[in-house]
Formats: structure tokens, C-alpha cells, sequence
């Protein structure tokens, strides 16, 4: 379930560098933006902090809550950061982590290039399989709109494409506030340089940041 979540999430912003490289795409409307988040459910339980820079190219996702399953709790305490095409997920407990690359980059990028900001938003969303559901809301002060879909529950997104609210299987994550023009510590997007990392799995070709 988390893993769920956290995909999902990370992907709204994967879609402080004043000045991009020509052959750096940009992968989102906003420059840089920071969201916090209260997460609540049946399993999960804290918040979680996002950060994004130069577009989306750079993001970086700290969860820190409990998990609760079968009467056991368990704390859940990881930093999930995002360059380009390569996925570092850290343990903050064990300073450990996994370096993954997500094979859809590639495809993200091209159907991104070029894009306004509405239609960025409006290829995320189709391509996650999200259907409008002329819902909307005014969340952390900021308005979006609904979206649904039966594999990915629902996601309120803004028209600046970021996520305010998003339901899977009980368990909700919703900003409590958001800062458009932060992109966090510097510390949070190169924490893998300073921990453990091995190789993790291959991500499915059905994954998405």
C-alpha cells in the first residue's frame, strides 16, 4: 500500500536550478513546488513531505508515518528521490537504500515534450487512466479538480499539476499545505551520495514514477 501511494504521488511531479540545460526535459508546469501531506487510513498513518526542482526532473518524497497491519505497527520512515530516470529509495532508519531505474522515462518524456501546463496535466492524468469526474475541490487553499480510476482510486489535481488529495484502497494522502517556488533542502536530493545504496529489482515496464 504504501508503495501504491508513494508511486503514484511521486509521478504528479516527476511528469534549484534557475536555468535548465537544453537537454533537460521539463516534466512538470511548475519550476519547483514543496507539499505537505497527512497521511490517513486503515494501514498508513503520518505525513509525508515533497519536494520537486528544475521542472520535475528532481524530486524527492519523505514519508515518515507508521503501518499498521494484523494488530502490528510498524514505523515507516523512508526519503524516495527521483533523478531523471534513476529511483533512490533510503530507509531514514537503516541508511540504507536501492538504486532502481524506471523504464517508462523514456516514454514520459516524449509525451511530454512541448506540452503546455494544461495538457501536461491532462497526459498524466489519461495516461494513468483517470477519468474527470466534474468534482471539485479547494484543498490546503488551492483548487483541483477530480479524477478517477478504477485501478488508482481517486486523485484531486490542480491545474498547476499538483496533487492536493489521493484515495487507494482506504488510505488517503492530503496536503495540508503547499509552496509554489520552494524546492527543499539540497540535503534531501542527494542523500543517496551519503548512504548505503545497492541495486534494487527492475522496475515493470508498467511502472510509472
Amino acid at each position: 500500500m504504501k508503495t501504491m501511494i508513494g508511486s503514484v504521488a511521486m509521478l504528479c511531479v516527476a511528469m534549484m536550478s534557475s536555468v535548465l540545460a537544453e537537454d533537460t526535459p521539463r516534466l512538470h508546469p511548475l519550476e519547483s513546488a514543496c507539499v505537505e501531506y497527512a497521511l490517513t487510513g486503515q494501514m498508513m498513518n503520518g505525513t509525508v513531505s515533497r519536494c520537486h526542482r528544475k521542472y520535475g526532473y528532481e524530486s524527492f518524497d519523505i514519508q515518515d508515518g507508521t503501518m499498521t497491519f494484523g494488530g502490528f505497527t510498524q514505523p515507516q520512515k523512508q526519503n524516495t528521490i527521483v533523478i531523471g530516470d534513476t529511483i533512490y529509495s533510503i530507509d531514514l532508519e537503516k541508511l540504507t537504500g536501492t538504486r532502481t531505474t524506471n523504464p517508462m522515462y523514456e516514454k514520459m518524456v516524449s509525451q511530454l515534450a512541448g506540452k503546455s501546463p494544461e495538457e501536461m496535466k491532462d497526459t498524466f492524468m489519461t495516461s494513468m487512466g483517470f477519468v474527470a469526474t466534474g468534482e471539485s475541490k479547494t484543498i490546503a487553499g488551492h483548487d483541483c479538480g477530480v479524477f478517477s480510476s478504477s485501478m488508482m482510486g481517486t486523485m484531486c489535481m490542480s491545474d498547476d499539476g499538483l496533487m492536493l488529495e489521493q484515495t487507494v484502497m482506504g488510505n488517503t494522502r492530503t496536503a495540508t499545505s503547499v509552496s509554489i517556488g520552494e524546492s527543499g533542502a539540497d540535503e534531501n536530493y542527494d542523500q543517496y551520495t551519503r548512504v548505503s545504496i545497492t541495486e534494487g529489482p527492475s522496475m515493470p515496464q508498467g511502472y510509472r514514477q
